[in-house]
């Protein structure tokens, strides 16, 4: 710490202090014998030897954020003088209790007729504990907020709940702001999310399945279940197809049940893959490729077999 220091000519009286030189600026370690404090008419000595002149080395205590009149003698006799002002530290009044609330994502992108969904957290601030009711409110036509659940307990110091935002047929194209609201007792907060709702893709589907991988051995058979799903709409009949890589002599066969399948709007169906090989089937690694097609969509997957 150091203070603009201001010498006092040595024959000046101590009453009539006369300031002579120029202002320089020393730490409080060069001057290693003697110091007093000044204020209001009141005197408190303090003495250092060595290192920094510390206000507790005074006798008296001097109260926080008091104006002083510093005068040190320094070794040699040269006297010097500043003002100072003096800080407090004082113990920080404990926050009251209180939670946070976030939400994540806070923005979404999706298109009418489908589902957005958000994981809304909640946060115990200087100790609090309770339940917290949980709103969402918007003001746009077509958008329902679903929460799951809507009354969290932060006992445990933080809590989530789940948001789902149902994007009717009907919902305009636009930005929206949804308004998330945690309230307990007297203590509200508020979180905002921001939801894009753009014009649907057109109408499609997905195939999958499950399990991807088998392993067998030779002689043996083994099954696979294909999920075709419906996207933005889609309905219609899918012609399901299959071709195994690499082509060898008794290699592993593949059938299907059913070949052929239709798909509602929204929904999704199965058929059931069946892989059988014989006992000279050729142990070794196999592709299967499954395609659907429906006009001019066509769509795969792929199983990774192992005869062994």
């Amino acid at each position: 710490m150091s203070l603009e220091i201001v010498r006092i000519a040595r024959r000046a009286r101590r009453n009539r202090l006369v300031v002579t030189l120029k202002r320089i600026r020393k730490p409080f370690a060069v001057w290693p014998f003697f110091a007093a404090l000044v204020r209001l008419g009141r005197v408190s000595l303090g003495f250092t030897r060595s290192g920094p002149l510390k206000l507790d080395s005074f006798k008296r205590p001097i109260p926080a954020y008091t104006l002083l009149l510093v005068l040190f003698v320094g070794m040699a006799g040269g006297a010097y003088a500043s003002l100072a002002l003096t800080q407090g530290v004082f113990p920080s009044k404990p926050n009251p209790p209180d939670f946070s609330i976030g939400i994540a994502p806070p923005s979404s992108a999706t298109y009418p007729g489908s589902l957005a969904t958000f994981t809304v957290r909640l946060t115990s601030l200087s100790g609090f504990a309770g339940s917290v009711n949980l709103t969402a409110v918007q003001t746009v036509t077509g958008i329902n907020p679903l929460l799951n659940p809507n009354s969290v307990s932060l006992l445990t110091g933080n809590a989530t709940s789940t948001l789902t935002l149902s994007v009717g047929s009907t919902a305009p194209m636009g930005t929206y702001t949804i308004n998330m609201t945690g309230s307990s007792g007297k203590l509200s907060h508020i979180a905002q999310l921001f939801l894009v709702v753009t014009p649907a893709p057109p109408p499609d589907f997905t195939i999958s399945a499950n399990p991807s991988a088998i392993t067998l051995n030779r002689g043996t058979s083994a099954t696979s279940s294909l999920t075709l799903t419906s996207l933005s709409g889609f309905s219609g009949n899918i012609m399901i197809s299959t071709t195994v890589s690499p082509v060898v002599g008794n290699g592993p066969t593949v059938s299907l049940n059913p070949t052929s399948v239709t798909v509602p709007p929204g929904g999704m169906v199965n058929s059931l893959l069946t892989v059988s090989t014989s006992g000279t089937t050729p142990r070794q690694g196999y592709t299967v490729f499954v395609i659907g097609t429906s006009g001019g969509l066509s769509h795969s997957t792929q199983i990774s077999l192992t005869v062994q």
